[in-house]
């Protein structure tokens, strides 16, 4: 059993994940109580943590950092790997984090990780995932391809989602879409949002289908007898991988394809690095992050629309949603203008008729008759004049 804080923590994972963080919270004890003695652990170390933020900014210590720092170094002193190091850290970190403490990297020396040649992940440039956009043969794939990527969501919750998720906003035409979701994985609320090239392919994509309804998988497999099959993880692996396979940017290993699913969710994390808060990246991903979440989830949705929009000039591949809206802007201001001209054209006509009318009920009965007469006698001129024209 932990302490309260860390069984809060834990019960908000998924089986697996727990199994794992609680044998790195039993390895943090043991190192901490060698340090500090039986007894202190996970509500000592918050204690000591939120008691230096008290202070003064000059005199606060980076307690959490010196803390790991160390932590690594007895984890070292273990012959742990580096990849090992790695996940212990992250797990703190994580725990930190819920907790709204926030650790960086920069200032601990994490060791670097040792990528197994077949657990590599390709690294996406956005001309390449244009590419494999272009590469895949149907408007499903393009799709699955430009929601990943532009929303960071795993693939399981790709899968998991019906046209129910979207159908409002796809039907209005809003951009960026936003995705109100739960992440199954952690129970954990978040939003996120499809960019306009998402959204494009998507509706492409769904006009090949019928009958929609808000249960309906939003992807599903191939057209089978007796209906339509939800999507699964699988499915889409295997779609990548056939579509990887002739990309020269792609290297495969040994018939292992690095450009899988996961890649993209990675990612759209990296080409966000450095212009978009991490606070706010892992909330789009759905990642536990404390209190934080509350505030993201309770400012209006139009505003954290507006956050996306900055984002999404970093993961278009033909164009953002503010330039689709401005185009759209932009030509409904002509077609508006043509209107105008159009209008006026007609009220200037309506003004003549109107004079005319108002001379020929003030004409008196035998000029208004001549006038008839002339105009007829022009009518039969022209008829005459008609019929004379060779054919």
């Amino acid at each position: 059993m932990f302490e309260p804080e860390i069984e809060e923590y834990l019960a908000l994972k998924s089986k697996p994940t727990r199994e794992i963080y609680a044998s790195v919270y039993r390895a943090f004890l043991s190192f901490y109580q060698n340090k500090y003695g039986k007894g202190k652990g996970f509500g000592h170390f918050l204690d000591h943590i939120f008691e230096e933020l008290k202070k003064p900014m000059r005199e606060q210590k980076r307690v959490a950092e010196i803390e790991l720092t160390q932590f690594i170094d007895y984890l070292k002193d273990k012959g742990k790997s580096n990849n090992s190091i790695r996940l212990y850290f992250a797990a703190m970190q994580n725990f930190l984090k819920y907790k709204q403490v926030i650790v960086s990297m920069s200032f601990i020396n994490v060791p670097a990780p040792v990528e197994k040649k077949e657990n590599g992940k390709h690294e996406w440039h956005i001309e390449q995932i244009k590419q494999f956009v272009d590469a895949a043969t149907n408007y499903r794939d393009k799709a699955i391809i430009l929601c990943m990527f532009q929303s960071g969501l795993a693939v399981n919750e790709i899968c998991d989602l019906n046209y129910g998720d979207v159908q409002d906003e796809l039907e209005a035409g809003i951009l960026p879409l936003c995705l109100k979701l739960v992440r199954q994985k952690t129970s954990v609320e978040f939003k996120t949002f499809f960019g306009r090239d998402a959204v494009k392919y998507l509706r492409l994509y769904l006009a090949t289908r019928k009958d929609l309804k808000a249960d309906s998988p939003l992807f599903t497999k191939e057209r089978i007898r007796g209906g339509e099959e939800r999507i699964t993880p699988s499915a889409i692996q295997q779609s990548f991988s056939e579509i990887a396979k002739d990309l020269p940017f792609v290297k495969m290993n040994g018939g292992y394809n690095p450009a899988r699913p996961h890649s993209l969710r990675a990612a759209f994390n990296s080409r966000l690095i450095g212009k978009i808060d991490e606070t706010l990246r892992e909330f789009w991903m759905g990642h536990a992050i404390g209190g934080v979440a509350k505030a993201y989830l309770t400012m209006p949705t139009e505003d954290l629309r507006k956050l996306y929009m900055t984002a999404e000039e970093f993961l278009k591949i033909e164009r953002s949603s503010r330039e689709e809206l401005d185009e759209t802007a932009k030509a409904k201001g002509v077609v508006a203008s043509v209107l105008e001209a159009e209008v006026k054209a007609l009220e200037q006509k309506v003004a003549s008729l109107e004079t005319l009318y108002n001379k020929l009920f003030e004409m008196r009965p035998e000029e208004l008759r001549l006038l008839l007469q002339e105009i007829d006698r022009l009518m039969h001129q022209r008829q005459r004049e008609e019929d004379k024209r060779p054919l």
